[in-house]
């Protein structure tokens, strides 16, 4: 309707305001209905990123997407989708291993994969090592094999490399008293050394071709066999904190300020390599246990070679037979 150059439209409040003032029917239905506003503009589809594929070894895990929870892995597999693109955060949660965090990427339309390799617990890798430990105490013969293992006494050889790189071998009788004290006796055809330790104090005697320079070779192989007895070893590592080394859990750490040691344990729960660090990492000594022989309820490394890491061993000792000499009350 327009007057006077006026549009008028028949909104709902002028229509209530002519109905005021008395207007008919007829001259209100002659205005103009106003036309519908235009529908909204439809929003564009969300952007959704390539499906996510969470690999979580060594065990089955809980998954956390961008603070939403997305449920566990089955078969150290699980596959998201639906997730928006862009920089999330995806946490890592099991049962005795350390919670792992990690921003990532999502690309649009591109799949992901992305592997967690989780650690034990420290208090799990503890515990570990001393049950680990005590597996290996009792392959060793239990409390009763580690003391038969003090004082004992055995024959056989002992290779050691001279000054040219060229291999000797002595053959040797040995006598291993409690604590630090042990008597060695060596021989070659044309002469014989008698080394000792006892507590600080260490003695040499040689006679024949061995008088020159043989009682250094005899205090140096005593010192090494008696340093890396593998009883002392064992109870040296009772009284130490533990863990188990990563990954796998055959590999016990010992490590304060002053030295470290490193026990590997074979899968018969014996002792096979100790690595013993005072200082750099290059001066460790490696020991090697192998060939063990039966002593009663204990069990004696028949081969104890010793060397620097990653070298091959400078001296090897191998009996033919070793005797305890703890005798037990009936």
């Amino acid at each position: 309707m327009s007057k006077f150059g006026v549009q008028f439209e028949a909104t709902p409040a002028i229509v209530d305001i002519l109905k005021q003032f008395g207007a008919s029917p007829k001259l209100i239905s002659m205005i103009p209905v106003p036309p519908l506003p235009p529908p909204p503009p439809t929003p564009p589809a969300p952007k959704v990123a390539g499906s996510l594929t969470i690999v979580c070894e060594p065990t089955d895990c809980a998954v956390v997407v961008a603070d939403k929870y997305e449920g566990s892995t089955t078969g150290n597999r699980k596959t998201i989708g639906g997730l928006r693109p862009g920089e999330t955060t995806v946490q890592i949660f099991a049962d005795g291993y350390e919670q792992h965090t990690r921003r990532i990427v999502l690309e649009e339309g591109k799949p992901s994969e992305e592997k967690f390799l989780l650690k034990r617990s420290h208090l799990i890798r503890e515990a570990d090592a001393r049950a680990s430990l005590l597996k290996t105490l009792a392959s060793l013969g239990g409390v009763d094999g580690l003391v038969e293992l003090s004082d004992v006494e055995g024959a056989g050889t002992m290779q050691w490399a001279n000054s040219s790189g060229m291999l000797e071998q002595w053959t040797v009788t040995f006598n291993k008293r409690p604590g630090r004290e042990i008597a060695a006796t060596f021989k070659t055809a044309g002469g014989q050394c008698t080394a000792s330790i006892s507590a600080q104090v260490s003695r040499q005697e040689c006679r024949g071709e061995l008088r020159n320079g043989g009682d250094k070779i005899a205090e140096q192989g005593t010192t090494l066999f008696l340093s890396y007895q593998l009883q002392d070893v064992i109870n040296a590592l009772l009284q130490r904190p533990l863990i188990t080394s990563e990954p796998g859990g055959n590999r016990l750490e010992s490590i304060d300020s002053k030295d470290s040691y490193f026990l590997t344990i074979g899968s018969d729960g014996l002792p096979t390599d100790l690595v013993y660090r005072i200082g750099s990492a290059e001066q460790a000594i490696h020991v090697q246990y192998s060939n063990y022989l039966r002593l009663n309820k204990g069990r004696y490394p028949g081969r104890t070679s010793v060397g620097r890491l990653n070298n091959a061993p400078a001296w090897v000792f191998t009996l033919n037979s070793v005797r305890s000499r703890v005798v037990r009350g009936q």
